[in-house]
């Protein structure tokens, strides 16, 4: 997974997508033109500036893999993204994150196991394996919001303080 897929990732998810960035961004480009940018095509570069304004655009709405870009660049730099409190979409409960984790987890042992059939991991069976990777990541995020709502949700209320 690159940066590019990040923000081609939110960019699908956005309500109207393609178009509908743009319209709002991008004014003076074609469709064309923004797809082959969000595609990775080597002709046409996606510029970071651009990239966190559609992350941006997509974060505003709480689309889904709408962290994927800040995730990946802090994965890539060492760190972890972690949204501040109040971001992010409703939280569900954790078990159903639980569920949904069994399932990516799956989905990566599938790839993996598939991939080292001869021995060897091409390059496309490496952005496969980290895709599914990413998808789990966003739902390990998702558990430990869901996890961390419940947990506040369960401590008493404390007092304001009296001045």
């Amino acid at each position: 997974m690159s940066a590019v897929d990040c923000v081609s990732r939110s960019a699908h998810h956005y309500p109207g997508a393609r178009a509908a960035l743009i319209a709002r961004l991008f004014p003076g480009k074609s469709d064309d033109s923004v797809r082959k940018e969000l595609s990775g095509i080597a002709s046409h570069k996606l510029g970071l500036a651009d990239g966190i304004a559609i992350a941006a655009m997509c974060c505003e709405l709480k689309t889904p893999h709408c962290y994927d870009l800040a995730s990946y660049v802090a994965q890539e730099c060492g760190g972890r993204f972690e949204p501040i409190d109040g971001a992010g979409p409703v939280v569900a409960s954790p078990v159903d994150k639980v569920s949904k984790l069994v399932v990516e987890t799956s989905h990566i042992t599938s790839a993996v196991i598939e991939a080292m059939q001869d021995g060897v991991i091409s390059d496309n069976e490496l952005a496969q394996i980290e895709r599914e990777i990413a998808e789990a990541e966003e739902v390990l995020r998702k558990l430990r919001q869901a996890a961390r709502a419940v947990n506040a949700a369960g401590k008493p209320q404390r007092a304001p303080a009296i001045p």
